[in-house]
């Protein structure tokens, strides 16, 4: 798997967002990908398979385990607490989706909000600071959720494949799914990622 720091530009104008959840960590006063070490420039990541030709396949592939790494679901509260430099947030994605039974590998990302941390000492203040660089709004772990879907919609939870015990791919996603599901297309991709949607009411 690889996040790469290529910018994106917008988001084409033909679905909803997808909103997932991750961590990062906090390194020199930016996001940096807990697994691949991508730093993050601003908020928004395209990804680009760094194990084959960039030309061979379009990221992310159902082949390997390249694209931007989400969750369904947001990391438990106390997740990023015992580190200094881990960081948990919310993000939208679109272009290629891949679903896994944990979570999703994206061909783009934009951070829309990141989560206050427990603790109030200097990893607070960091995070505060590069969330107005990226003017993203720090949030209770108990909003995270509620501001996410401003930007974008969930996964519905019946297209998600099963869990099992079979390891076939997925990446550190733990248990790995048998079977992929790939979002190309038609789903996840109206409204700006970084605009919020539209509410009807």
């Amino acid at each position: 798997m690889t996040d790469d720091c290529q910018t994106t530009g917008t988001a084409p104008d033909l679905a909803d967002p997808v909103v997932g959840f991750r961590q990062w960590r906090l390194a020199d006063g930016r996001l940096r990908s807990l697994y691949s070490g991508v730093q993050w420039h601003g908020r928004e990541l395209g990804a680009r398979c760094a194990l084959s030709n960039p030309d061979s396949h379009i990221s992310p592939a159902s082949a390997c385990s390249c694209g931007i790494y989400a969750y369904y679901d947001p990391c438990p509260r106390t997740a990023s607490a015992g580190t200094r430099a881990f960081i948990a947030g919310a993000v939208v994605l679109w272009g290629r989706i891949e679903l896994h039974a944990a979570g999703m590998r994206a061909q783009y990302a934009r951070v829309v909000a990141l989560e206050l941390p427990l603790s109030r000492g200097r990893k607070r203040v960091e995070l505060g600071q590069l969330a107005r660089r990226l003017n993203v709004p720090v949030v209770p772990h108990r909003d995270l959720t509620a501001v996410a879907r401003g930007y974008g919609l969930p996964v519905d939870p019946a297209m998600r494949p099963p869990r099992c015990w079979e390891v076939s791919g997925g990446g550190h996603f733990g248990i790995a799914p048998t079977v992929t599901t790939s979002l190309a297309g038609a789903v996840a991709l109206r409204a700006r990622a970084g605009t919020k949607r539209r509410r009807s009411g």
